[in-house]
């Protein structure tokens, strides 16, 4: 058998009364959304103790540059991504807008190519009120 899991989200590392590991709490999560605008939400009724002496973390990704939304005044995700509209890339902020990883989070570098197309598109129709981009 695949000792492997998917689609789980931890909620807490727990330590025995010395600090040490001694698990994790996991919940499933169920991916919803349209493309581009994908986001999860946890399945009830799934939470479940995992016993480990050993935890190790990989995060390659730790969301995108922190200071400057902060500083623009830039909306952000539960996640720290970059909110935008829900069907478009402009932020909160007017003539700013986000696409790629910043928006949408660590994904594949095919999709931040879409995103920076359609996030250019999106700009040159804000500012000629018309776009020959495709």
């Amino acid at each position: 058998e695949d000792p492997r899991q998917f689609s789980l989200l931890t909620k807490a590392l727990v330590g025995d009364e010395t600090g040490r590991i001694c698990g994790l709490e996991t919940v499933e999560i169920v991916w919803e959304g349209a493309e581009g605008q994908r986001q999860f939400r946890e399945k009830p009724g799934s939470e479940r103790f995992w016993p480990a002496q050993l935890v190790l973390l990989a995060m390659g990704f730790l969301g995108p540059e922190q200071n400057l939304p902060g500083l623009l005044g830039v909306t952000r995700t539960e996640r720290s991504n970059i909110q935008t509209d829900q069907n478009g890339y402009q932020t909160n902020v007017p003539h700013i807008f986000a696409a790629g990883d910043a928006r949408r989070g660590q994904s594949l570098v095919v999709w931040a190519i879409k995103e920076g197309r359609a996030a250019a598109r999106e700009c040159d129709l804000f500012l000629m009120g018309e776009t020959d981009l495709y």
